[in-house]
């Protein structure tokens, strides 16, 4: 369990360069209150995901997260504990700042700013920003609600709620052992035919032996002569061919594959942020296509403004599907010379093959010739044809092992596949969701019903829902009001929670809730809420912000409440 203790920042936002310190074990439930503008996500939702994650809970570029009056020193600290292991993060702008101490010792900085980002990702809060944002903040404003995710966006949630994407991680390891395997096993063949091939030779050189034991000088010139001639037309061959079989052509070819089927990873994932980024920009545009009045702060949206902001959007999503498609470009650009590499990587491999028997056969037809030269004068070769037989024998011997390893490289793809196969979305984790699903829909269920929220919703095992009413009428999640929805919403929130702790993955101290009472829940939804969240605060800290506080401040045990003086924000009462 990650247990949240402190978070403090200075030049953050609007707030100045006094250090504003947050204790988040301090009290079970807390009410965060103030005037718009006052500061109030920043020092609660933007501060902590930037600390952890290296970028703020709402739409904020990171320039902006500086104070904009100091212009520089902004930081951000956060202290946590995971089991005996107490951690500091620190992260800023301005000097830019990104550490990570481990019960007060640095933690190795020798790798990438992206590789230093995963070590606090994968091996110390063991969740990324997609899964802290649905199991640890509920937000108004940029919040995504998990029956809004994609598909593969709630698995990749669901995975890391469970622990299990270690699986994920897992078949890529597996899956670079099989390509190795593979290549082993191409090579293996090779020498195979090899070895086949000086077999062959050395067989006809001792046929040859035993029927020149009784020939005459002459005959046994002619033979080395014979000979000769065929060693010299195979070096005019691989003289020939010399430029195609050069071996260092062919790694440097293989290195190149690598290469460019790295790049094209590279511009699948610049893809899918420009694809997500595009996604939220359309649902902006229809924001406010749609909306006359913001649902938050119940003002007016003016036409100009509404032009202006979807002129504005339109440039941003067409400069997108620019980047799309200089994507798309490249990768098929990269594919196309991936293909020509491969297939003149193929052709390089026939090539070398077909000179290593070529050179094999000269180098045998130069020993024949050797030997037949020691025996002529001689009246019997019986002691070279013994000594060649015992070469032969050796011959046979390796190209056994060699057969016995092919055969085990196959078995060790074989298992390897199969592991794969069973490490895929439709193996193992599949079976470990099944396992859950039951109880993920009891807590989802549980939670609703304690909202005042009769109906039975269950998630299957692609995470589509199936709801309920009490006459069974059938729903979908976008049936629901948007009071309704944000009941669902919260459900699924405490659900998550409530996993994440039984299975010790995630679970955290914290609970965030923004201006969850100021959007749409009715005044019984807010007192059902109320009983959940002291619920939770059993076993964790809740903090929620809302304008609401002349209703609510009566219900939790401490109020904090912050205001704007001169340009810079302060908290008071923590």
């Amino acid at each position: 369990m990650i247990y949240f203790e402190k978070v403090r920042f200075k030049n953050f936002g609007s707030f100045g360069k006094n250090m504003t310190e947050i204790v988040l074990d301090k009290n079970n439930t807390t009410l965060i209150h103030g005037n718009n503008g006052s500061g109030k996500s920043f020092a609660f939702l933007d501060s902590i995901t930037y600390a952890l994650f290296g970028k703020p809970f709402r739409k904020i570029n990171i320039p902006q997260l500086v104070n904009s009056i100091n212009e520089k020193g902004c930081l951000v600290e956060i202290e946590f504990r995971r089991g005996s292991d107490k951690f500091l993060v620190r992260r800023g702008q301005g000097p830019r700042i990104f550490e990570i101490y481990r019960n007060g010792d640095l933690v190795n900085q020798d790798a990438k700013s992206l590789d230093y980002q995963q070590v606090l990702e994968d091996q110390i809060l063991k969740m990324n920003y997609k899964t802290f944002t649905q199991v640890v903040i509920l937000g108004s404003s940029s919040f995504v609600p998990f029956m809004q995710l994609s598909a593969a966006d709630r698995r990749s949630v669901i995975e890391n709620i469970l622990d299990i994407n270690i699986f994920s991680t897992m078949n890529v390891v597996l899956k670079g052992k099989i390509l190795s395997f593979k290549e082993t096993y191409k090579d293996i063949n090779t020498k195979l035919e090899i070895e086949k091939s000086k077999i062959g030779v050395q067989k006809s050189y001792i046929e040859n032996l035993e029927r020149k034991n009784n020939e005459d000088n002459s005959e046994k010139e002619a033979r080395i002569q014979e000979l000769e001639e065929k060693i010299k037309s195979i070096e005019h061959e691989l003289v020939v061919k010399g430029a195609s079989i050069d071996e260092n052509n062919f790694e440097s070819a293989v290195n190149h594959i690598l290469e460019k089927k790295n790049k094209i990873k590279e511009y699948n994932r610049k893809k899918a942020e420009l694809e997500v980024k595009k996604e939220q920009k359309e649902k902006d545009i229809k924001f406010f296509r749609e909306n006359q009045v913001c649902p938050t702060c119940s003002q007016s949206i003016s036409e100009e403004m509404k032009k202006n902001k979807i002129i504005s959007t339109n440039i941003e999503i067409s400069d997108m599907n620019s980047g799309i498609d200089f994507a798309n470009e490249h990768i098929e650009e990269v594919e196309n010379i991936i293909r020509d590499i491969e297939t003149n990587l193929e052709h390089l491999r026939k090539n070398i093959q077909e000179a290593n028997v070529k050179r094999n056969e000269a180098e045998a037809y130069q020993r024949e010739i050797e030997r037949i030269r020691k025996t002529i004068n001689t009246s019997s070769l019986v002691g070279d044809i013994s000594s060649e037989k015992d070469k032969l024998s050796h011959l046979e011997g390796g190209l056994e092992k060699l057969e016995d390893e092919r055969s085990e490289i196959s078995s060790e793809i074989m298992y390897h596949e199969l592991a794969s196969e069973l490490l895929k979305d439709g193996g193992v984790k599949t079976k470990i969701i099944k396992y859950y699903l039951p109880h993920m829909n009891k807590h989802i269920n549980k939670f609703l019903s304690a909202m005042d929220f009769f109906v039975q919703f269950n998630l299957d095992e692609e995470f589509n829902e199936q709801i309920k009413s009490r006459y069974r009428d059938e729903f979908s999640y976008m049936n629901f009001s948007e009071g309704e929805k944000m009941r669902i919403d919260l459900a699924l929130v405490l659900a998550w929670r409530e996993i994440a702790r039984l299975k010790n993955s995630i679970s955290c101290n914290l609970l965030i809730l923004d201006e969850v009472f100021d959007s749409s829940l009715d005044g019984v939804g807010m007192d059902e809420l109320m009983k959940l969240l002291k619920m939770v605060s059993n076993n964790a800290n809740v903090y929620v912000i809302s304008h609401k506080s002349d209703q609510l401040v009566d219900k939790f045990s401490n109020v904090v409440y912050f205001e704007k003086k001169n340009n810079f924000s302060k908290m008071i009462n923590n």
